[in-house]
């Protein structure tokens, strides 16, 4: 795949190199909660979208992480100095990060196998698996949540590019948070279209919400939002609109604005965990443990669909009656048996596989 780039003067509206990315152990915290709500939504189909609330966070999380690295290494097209060398350098750090473990859950879904995979694999191996779901109007089996996955691959793509037009400023990240709900409006309801936030574009609010919160995170007003109250009050509005919106019938409207007012809660989430104090991990070994599970839940996340076509085949295989079955395959059965061997399958993956490209990835110096 080939990038034509237009090296664009430096100036005053160029975006300067942000405050240095610092460890925040909170965030992996937060990556915990939104992987649990993802796993168990997914797993259990609550009525009540629980992994909608992860799925947004992490969205909010990769806007706030890219935004801080393209800013701070200035790899953002038509920096000052070297920018060909440093956006390179960009992208091979990220397909390092994110491609070898997916490619590596795309060959167990091969195995299994799993029928999109063997009608469409070129949409997975480029990937842009969002597309060809908003084509189809549908999900496929294991393998639907992988159209976050494209979506954030296409993210790291034109992020630095938009950001090099893009003066620094709340208000014009503010604009492109507005443009991602004009695209799901114009899409949904001109073109009567469902999915539309699977594209890129249909994400770009909960994307920028997260690069506004990088850039404003020191700001007085903003370090006084980090309140746990603040949090709850926001999912409090969400679900409430939800309810509202549930109980009118009007599920289309839901699918439309849900993302753009869910950004909001995300971003507090994150905005509070960021200004905990750190605390070494003997003083509280519930974070010690989330944390854990933050800095797995890549792995978390590429497997937890992969599972339960496995669990499914295995008890339809060796029980017979229907009322077995139906026991075996609820909700609380499916979470309580998945969930350790989910865990253990990203724990492998980071170990062997996430871990050591990590290593790898943070030897590709910028400069």
């Amino acid at each position: 795949m080939t990038f034509f780039f237009i090296a664009l003067p430096s100036g005053p509206t160029m975006p300067s190199a942000a405050p240095p990315l610092a460890y925040r152990p909170g965030l992996d915290a937060v990556r915990s909660v939104a992987i649990l709500l993802v796993v168990v939504g997914h797993w259990a189909l609550p009525r009540f979208p629980i992994s909608l609330m992860g799925s947004m966070t992490f969205f909010v999380l990769s806007g706030y992480f890219i935004s801080g690295i393209v800013w701070k290494q200035e790899v953002y097209v038509g920096a000052p100095g070297r920018w060909q060398r440093r956006l390179g350098v960009f992208y091979l750090r990220r397909m390092v990060r994110t491609l070898p473990p997916y490619y590596l859950s795309l060959a167990l879904g091969f195995a299994l196998p799993l029928v999109t995979l063997h009608e469409y694999p070129g949409w997975f191996l480029v990937p842009v698996s969002n597309l060809l779901f908003f084509r189809m109007q549908h999900w496929a089996e294991g393998v639907g949540h992988y159209w976050t996955l494209s979506v954030d691959e296409q993210f790291y793509v034109l992020w630095p590019v938009l950001l090099a037009v893009l003066p620094k400023r709340v208000r014009w990240l503010g604009l492109v948070a507005g443009c991602g709900l004009v695209f799901r409006l114009v899409v949904g309801l001109w073109l009567k279209k469902g999915l539309t936030f699977a594209l890129l574009p249909g994400c770009l609010d909960l994307l920028a919400v997260g690069a506004i919160l990088r850039h404003v995170e020191q700001q007085p007003v903003v370090r006084q939002l980090a309140r746990l109250h603040w949090v709850a009050l926001g999912w409090a509005v969400w679900a409430a609109l939800w309810a509202v919106l549930n109980a009118m019938g009007e599920y289309q409207a839901w699918e439309l604005i849900y993302a753009t007012v869910g950004s909001i809660p995300a971003a507090l989430t994150m905005n509070w965990a960021i200004h905990q104090p750190t605390r070494p991990p003997a003083e509280n070994r519930l974070l010690a443990a989330m944390r854990w599970v933050g800095q797995r839940s890549y792995g978390c996340y590429l497997y937890h669909l992969l599972l339960p076509v496995v669990y499914q085949r295995f008890i339809f295989r060796i029980f017979p009656a229907a009322e077995t079955r139906q026991f075996w395959l609820s909700p609380l059965p499916t979470v309580l048996l998945l969930l350790p061997v989910l865990l253990l399958l990203a724990a492998a993956s980071w170990r062997w596989l996430e871990a050591p490209l990590n290593r790898w990835k943070n030897r590709l110096a910028y400069e």
